[in-house]
């Protein structure tokens, strides 16, 4: 699957301006905020600085587990490191990352501030291939120990 989506980098495809929220923001705003700009994720930043990543995911399980959205921070979501992948990288690496580790989406950064997200959708646009199995927000999705990141 990687030699199919080689040859382009993270930044050919890639979503830019990413939408981001600060660690305080409930999870009733980022679902606002997902609806508003029909996206499936928020990254979470400290000024500058990427913290973490909530999907919709995340928002469906505090909600299943009878949690009130409006009470629960986004920043409390980002207990775990971040895997993020360079906007030169080729889409063939981030494929990789992503299958390995069972994600849809990766942010994307450039001299250590985020400059977009890539989905699974954005890697395979015109192809034909199955996302990786994923539980979005799950423990381990989209976070790693990625040096680079």
């Amino acid at each position: 699957m990687g030699e199919q989506l080689t040859g382009r980098t993270v930044r050919d495809v890639m979503t830019g301006r990413p939408v981001c929220v600060e660690p305080g923001t409930t999870l009733t705003e980022a679902a606002r905020l997902m609806r508003d700009n029909a996206i499936g994720d928020v990254l979470v930043a400290e000024g500058e600085r990427l913290v973490g990543i909530v999907t919709s995911g995340d928002i469906v399980r505090v909600v299943a587990a009878e949690r009130d959205p409006a009470t629960i921070v986004a920043g409390s979501l980002t207990d775990r490191e971040l895997v993020t992948v360079h906007a030169d990288d080729d889409t063939g690496e981030a494929a990789r990352i992503m299958k390995e580790r069972s994600l849809r989406r990766l942010p994307v950064c450039e001299s250590d501030r985020v400059i977009g997200v890539i989905t699974w959708n954005d890697l395979t646009r015109g192809q034909r291939h199955q996302p990786p199995d994923s539980d979005e927000g799950a423990t381990g999705v989209g976070w790693s120990t990625r040096p680079d990141g």
